[in-house]
């Protein structure tokens, strides 16, 4: 019987066949079924037969990337578990690779990253300011790339080319205890300094990297 006759049949409630006629309704039982065509279709259905669900499993580039994603937030979460750090305790997230693949993962999910770790969002590792100290760090391999993470306690970012004597002072500005003010003011060498949020410091990495355009997807 062909599909055309017998969805005719169900309709009608009736078929003949040979010259006997068969009550569809009473005397057959129709079950569907999903006849894929390609591989990545799934399809299953009620034992009854009269409920039939297919899924399209294509893997596309943002279910790859996401999935790339998650297994960087779950190598983050472990070190902040390995690290003994609370839930409330902030840190800054930082990540070296050859080539561009976690960047790219990164930089197509953001809101995800930031849902889930509370704001933050990885950044390259060439972002870390070099007083920036490292509370755990690992290498993994994630969508079958290799990746060194690192999560750094908070720490003052600097405008590039500010006086050395100027970033010493800030390096030792304790972010989580400073009440965070618009300015900084210090004296160095009998020279008094005004330094300015937003143009010669930031608050943390990720910040200055969003302020300053160096990274477009944040």
């Amino acid at each position: 019987m062909i599909l055309q006759e017998a969805i005719a049949a169900l309709k009608t409630g009736e078929i003949d066949i040979d010259g006997v006629s068969i009550n569809t309704e009473n005397e057959i039982i129709s079950k569907l079924s999903f006849a894929k065509s390609e591989s990545y279709w799934e399809a299953t259905s009620t034992p009854e037969g009269s409920t039939v669900v297919a899924v399209d499993c294509t893997q596309d580039e943002a279910i790859i990337s996401s999935g790339k994603s998650r297994e960087l937030i779950n190598v983050i979460q472990q070190l902040r578990k390995n690290a003994g750090l609370d839930i409330s305790d902030r840190v800054e997230i930082f990540f070296k690779e050859e080539g561009d693949v976690i960047e790219k993962a990164v930089k197509q999910n953001v809101s995800l990253f930031a849902t889930k770790l509370k704001g933050l969002v990885p950044i390259p590792e060439q972002y870390r300011q070099t007083w920036s100290v490292v509370l755990g760090q690992d290498s993994a391999e994630v969508g079958g790339a290799k990746v060194e993470v690192m999560i750094c306690r908070p720490c003052v970012a600097v405008r590039d080319g500010l006086g050395e004597g100027v970033c010493s002072f800030l390096s030792m500005v304790d972010v989580q205890k400073s009440s965070q003010e618009s300015v900084l003011k210090c004296s160095i060498d009998s020279k008094d300094y005004e330094i300015i949020h937003g143009k010669d410091f930031w608050w943390n990495a990720m910040e200055k990297a969003k302020d300053t355009k160096q990274l477009e997807w944040l």
